[in-house]
């Protein structure tokens, strides 16, 4: 699984860059992100993890962008969740393990800077914070319902003047900061659709 989520980090992020690079190096508001404006984004997400106890994150929803300045936006995101993950207990003959999958839903509220952009394509960073809410413990040692903070660098590229693709490599950190939480990277793929 380390082989896999590996590649699709650097599958994303080498898609991301050449993106933004397909487009001319030069600060211009575009008409997608200006003032007033807003978006919807549907949206799908992979994660791997550094927790021993989780495989990997699988998400999948959605997220409205209002922009409050020129390529700054606000987000409310709303996700499905689907976490893989064992349970690992001792036995009379050492370590066993069980698959022990959490299905929940989460939500973030996040801020996003379009530092590079241009009427082709753009370059963004972002960070934010939010829930999860499973039906089981995430990890299994840790809780049902946790505290969420993000991060992510990524790019868009537009399709048409209403329509662009995005994609992010994303940090999110999900629970405490030891063994009970969950550091997860990975990224996100999505369609903006501009009104």
């Amino acid at each position: 699984m380390d082989a896999l989520y590996r590649k699709l980090v650097y599958t994303l992020a080498v898609a991301c860059l050449a993106l933004a690079a397909s487009a001319t190096w030069v600060m211009a508001q575009t008409q997608g992100f200006a003032a007033g404006s807003f978006n919807f984004e549907p949206r799908f997400g992979i994660y791997g993890t550094t927790n021993q106890r989780v495989n990997s994150i699988y998400t999948y929803g959605g997220a409205l962008n209002y922009y409050v300045f020129d390529n700054v936006a606000v987000e409310v995101e709303g996700m499905g969740v689907y976490v893989d993950q064992n349970k690992r207990f001792e036995t009379a003959t050492g370590i066993g393990s069980k698959a022990s999958p959490a299905s929940g839903i989460a939500g973030n509220f996040n801020a996003r800077w379009h530092f590079v952009a241009t009427s082709q394509a753009s370059i963004f960073a972002g960070a934010g914070f939010g829930g999860l809410w499973c039906d089981t413990q995430v990890p299994y040692n840790g809780f049902e319902n946790s505290l969420t903070e993000n991060g992510e660098l990524g790019a868009t590229y537009s399709l048409t003047q209403q329509l662009s693709l995005k994609g992010a490599v994303k940090y999110w950190h999900i629970g405490q900061f030891n063994n009970q939480g969950v550091d997860a990277f990975g990224g996100t793929f999505g369609l903006n659709v501009s009104f």
